[in-house]
């Protein structure tokens, strides 16, 4: 059993843990990694990218005034036992090094599944999606103290109140960092950073996270590579304990709300060039701004889709399930098009107990699922990192042919489901869809639950 917990500074927190094993043929290959563990400190340079190099830049209307003047050295990851110190060089000596405490990196790290180990596919379909999908995650305000520092860092003449680490959705090894200052209340982005997580200590967390050599899954996960598309086994992740098909509306005949990260957003929407209505982008006409190496939007290299698959819903099932974790709830969401092609969206794995409650116009702060297994949110704070561990974590999301073949949804122009009660009625949930890269929803459905919410 190993313990899944973070320690930051000299804050001690009591978290989740989640239990890692491996079978007898694998427990050889993960000693070997565990003795050859040598190397102490990993670093990577950083790299910043101007107006100029990101002219699409979601962040450049709402960040801090000194975010493109903000520059920093290095960022280096210093092996602690089982977890890693991490400082974020400057490049200027009056400034502070920016560092978090005892990190556990696995979290970071593709994962599969311990419940769909025996599954050669879904195995393939969880790491691939894992990677595909942005993990960013947050260290904020208190967190960010040490015993040396009785107040904030300070970078370029500012106090940081928030660190995040993120895990971009590119390759094994593009990741990113970021520094932000409080401004009016709000924290503002005022340094971005892009570097490539040091090789060697990725393939090594890699075998040591799934007692499998790196090397199997290199060309999916380095190039990009789309797994070749087949049957999912949904009773591998999940049984079924009972199934209806719940009254819902389809209000996708309006515009969604523009608001948090859709408005910054919506300047990746390339086409219809005039959104009025979600249903606008039922068509493969539809294009986004795609996301380019080392991880920026770009409108000059439109992203195609499928959107035409959701022009029509033709039934909705709602079902509780046994998992790993207990009973979960999944929904079914059976699709037409003018073209004769059948869709099934699928997600599952889902603890509804969690959910905030909003209006349709507060939608923008619901929860976002990204589409895969067992995989984080794009972004989360440090607790909720650690206290779901993607070893154990049910929830999933799928599309899959009229055969339950799987789709590739970034293909398709998916990026997952946002989810919310209502906030006046606790009997209705409201099921937004996530288009590529969350630039916009591009669907609203009002599914009537009853007493089996």
């Amino acid at each position: 059993m190993k313990n899944c917990a973070l320690l930051i500074g000299i804050f001690l927190f009591t978290l989740a843990s989640c239990s890692e094993s491996a079978s007898d043929s694998t427990s050889k290959l993960i000693s070997e990694a565990l003795e050859s563990e040598e190397k102490t400190v990993f670093s990577a340079s950083l790299r910043e990218l101007s107006d100029k190099e990101y002219p699409d830049n979601p962040d450049i209307t709402v960040r801090h005034e000194k975010c493109v003047e903000t520059t920093m050295k290095s960022i280096e990851f210093i092996r602690k036992g089982d977890a890693f110190d991490v400082y974020l060089i400057p490049d200027n000596a009056k400034d502070d090094t920016a560092h978090l405490f005892e990190i556990d990196l696995m979290e970071f790290i593709p994962t599969i599944p311990e419940y769909v180990r025996g599954d050669d596919y879904l195995s393939l379909i969880s790491i691939v999606n894992q990677e595909w999908n942005r993990n960013q995650v947050r260290w904020e305000d208190d967190q960010l103290k040490t015993a040396s520092h009785d107040e904030f860092f300070q970078v370029n003449g500012e106090k940081v109140t928030r660190m995040d680490l993120a895990r971009n959705c590119l390759n094994s090894y593009l990741w990113e960092v970021f520094l932000y200052s409080d401004v009016d209340g709000k924290n503002k982005v005022f340094y971005h950073g892009w570097f490539d997580f040091p090789k060697d200590l990725y393939h090594e967390l890699y075998a040591k996270r799934n007692g499998k050599k790196f090397e199997e899954v290199a060309d999916f996960l380095e190039n990009w590579k789309n797994p070749p598309s087949k049957k999912i086994n949904l009773s591998a992740l999940r049984s079924v304990i009972s199934e209806v098909n719940p009254s819902y509306t389809n209000e996708s005949d309006v515009m969604y709300p523009l608001a948090g990260e859709r408005k910054k957003k919506q300047v990746g929407v390339v086409t219809p060039i005039a959104v009025r209505k979600m249903s606008d982008f039922y068509t493969d006409a539809s294009t986004f701004a795609t996301f380019s190496p080392p991880g920026f939007y770009n409108r000059a290299d439109p992203r195609t889709t499928e959107l035409g698959r959701f022009q029509n819903l033709e039934t909705v099932s709602y079902m509780k399930t046994k998992t790993n974790k207990g009973e979960r709830s999944e929904f079914h969401f059976n699709y037409s098009d003018d073209q004769g092609r059948k869709t099934q969206f699928i997600i599952g794995g889902l603890d509804l107990s969690t959910l905030p409650k909003l209006t349709a116009e507060e939608a923008n702060s619901g929860h976002q699922f990204s589409m895969g297994i067992g995989n984080h949110p794009f972004y989360e704070d440090y607790v909720m990192h650690e206290g779901e561990c993607s070893l154990t974590n049910p929830s999933f999301g799928v599309l899959l042919d009229e055969n339950g073949n799987w789709l590739d949804s970034h293909y398709v122009g998916i990026d997952g489901p946002l989810l919310h009660w209502d906030k006046n009625d606790p009997t209705k949930l409201h099921v937004w869809v996530l288009s590529f890269e969350r630039h916009a929803l591009i669907a609203h459905y009002v599914l009537d639950l009853g007493d089996g919410a």
